[in-house]
């Protein structure tokens, strides 16, 4: 069981505790972490993080450069399995990544916005 996170924080209830999440959503909220975390930023655990912050933001190919390093990514994380990444361009360096993940608990699926480099 983890803390739930929202907004970049503990994601506190009405009675102003932090609320935990498990199953699905702890494995999602996991997932999530490990997408947004640059690759090697975190000391304890070089290994933890993407290389999303490194995707060039145009080109034929984007969606399959993006799922290979969402599925680098995911690759340790138990229980998780990538189905589907689809990654639309929104200019300016920036575009809208989607994943359908499955999970032990059933299918997920995460979105984010990703700022990187324009080709």
């Amino acid at each position: 069981m983890d803390i739930r996170l929202g907004q970049g924080d503990f994601a506190v209830g009405m009675n102003g505790l932090p609320g935990s999440v498990s199953g699905r959503e702890e494995l999602l909220q996991r997932a999530l972490i490990r997408l947004t975390v640059p690759r090697g930023s975190f000391s304890y655990d070089p290994g933890l993080g993407s290389r999303l912050h490194t995707l060039v933001m145009s080109g034929a190919d984007l969606s399959a450069r993006a799922r290979e390093l969402v599925e680098e990514a995911l690759a340790a994380l138990p229980g998780v399995s990538v189905e589907q990444v689809a990654c639309t361009p929104l200019g300016g360096g920036r575009a809208r990544l989607a994943a359908e993940l499955s999970t032990f608990f059933g299918p997920g699926t995460i979105s984010l916005e990703l700022t990187g480099q324009e080709g």
